[in-house]
């Protein structure tokens, strides 16, 4: 039987931070299992100075750079190469979105974590 560990993060990047949104992300951990064919992870904020959400993949403790998969500017999706087959943003950038993958593989194993921003990247 497969099972794939997902670790879910959150993150906050702003270029000054003088005041920052709070942010929730969940589940805190996800285990998948082979009869399972997708992952919802969700992402909250609410403040309206933070009108883009980012997800970020990270596949390993030894590599210290983390993947764009994408962002979201209010209900608009934007997808980097790698992740527009299986991934999906749904929701609001400035209130409840959730990151889905589909048809999971064990290459997605990972820590995704979730970001607000003043601006795009």
């Amino acid at each position: 039987m497969l099972n794939i560990f997902v670790t879910v993060c959150i993150s906050l990047l702003t270029g000054k931070v003088l005041s920052s949104p709070h942010i929730t992300q969940s589940p805190a951990n996800l285990l998948i299992k082979t009869q399972q064919k997708e992952a919802r992870l969700e992402c909250y904020h609410g403040d309206n100075n933070y009108p883009y959400m980012l997800w970020y993949q990270h596949k390993s403790a030894a590599a210290r750079q983390m993947e764009l998969i994408g962002l979201l500017h209010y209900e608009n999706a934007n997808f980097e190469k790698n992740f527009e087959a299986r991934f999906n943003m749904t929701g609001h950038s400035k209130g409840k979105a959730w990151l889905v993958i589909s048809n999971i593989k064990l290459s997605d194993a990972a820590e995704y974590f979730c970001a607000a921003s003043q601006h795009s990247v």
